[in-house]
């Protein structure tokens, strides 16, 4: 079953789970990295949840950016932090499938977006509801669950770094991964859907873009006195990067 972002306590619990080790020190260093020089640009971060990408990416130094995502919870909590401490940034409820009338943005993020198509039709439209934002020339880069995971034996004990990860039978397109989230005082439990690279460079190409790169995680920092910290992270990474141009 697809996550609810606007049930119980999961929207709040996903901003708290933005402070885990692995999620400041490889998912947000790597995909910074990856994004590169925003100064000047018009952003759109897609999926943007509580906003933890979309104030980034303005203090980084663009010109405007704009935040979306399809639930109104995460969007409340985003707007919050915005009248906390003012950016400049706009947040919208809007899911990312829908084809915009506009191609108005130079680079178009989306962190754990495509990880919720359950079928490479789902992928696709997904992929031209992006393709739709981004103008002629734009870039997007993507987080998504790396689908090497089902080959990795034995699978590693992801739990020192914050999260467990559960795999549903055989690597099959739309297979549920599950991410249960190992919080201070709780845990949050994830569903997201297997697909292989293929499927994601197929869907990009059917969309238009071009480019298409796949990356690994990197890491910003290594624990005094634990220099092997991360090797178990960065031999088996749970979640790769992926970048594509529109031409």
């Amino acid at each position: 079953m697809v996550t609810d972002y606007n049930e119980n306590r999961i929207a709040e619990q996903y901003q708290q789970a933005k402070a885990q080790s692995w999620r400041a020190h490889a998912e947000t260093y790597s995909f910074m990295k990856l994004i590169g020089d925003v100064e000047g640009k018009r952003v759109l971060d897609v999926a943007c949840g509580e906003g933890h990408f979309t104030r980034l990416l303005r203090s980084a130094g663009a010109a405007e950016v704009v935040g979306i995502d399809i639930s109104e919870r995460m969007i409340e909590l985003a707007r919050e932090q915005e009248t906390r401490r003012p950016l400049g940034l706009e947040y919208r409820v809007e899911d990312a499938r829908a084809v915009a009338e506009h191609a108005d943005f130079d680079l178009v993020v989306g962190a754990w977006l495509l990880v919720y198509a359950q079928t490479r039709a789902e992928l696709v439209q997904m992929c031209t509801g992006l393709a739709s934002r981004l103008k002629p020339g734009g870039r997007l880069v993507t987080i998504v669950n790396n689908p090497e995971v089902y080959g990795f034996d034995p699978l590693p004990d992801y739990r020192k770094y914050g999260f467990e990860l559960s795999l549903v039978g055989r690597a099959v397109e739309g297979a549920p991964t599950k991410i249960r989230l190992l919080l201070k005082d709780s845990t949050l439990e994830l569903e997201n859907y297997y697909m292989p690279i293929a499927a994601y460079e197929s869907a990009f190409a059917q969309t238009g873009f071009t480019n298409f790169a796949v990356h690994t995680p990197e890491v910003s920092i290594v624990p005094d006195g634990e220099p092997h910290f991360w090797d178990d992270f960065l031999q088996h990474p749970s979640f790769l990067l992926l970048d594509c141009v529109k031409p």
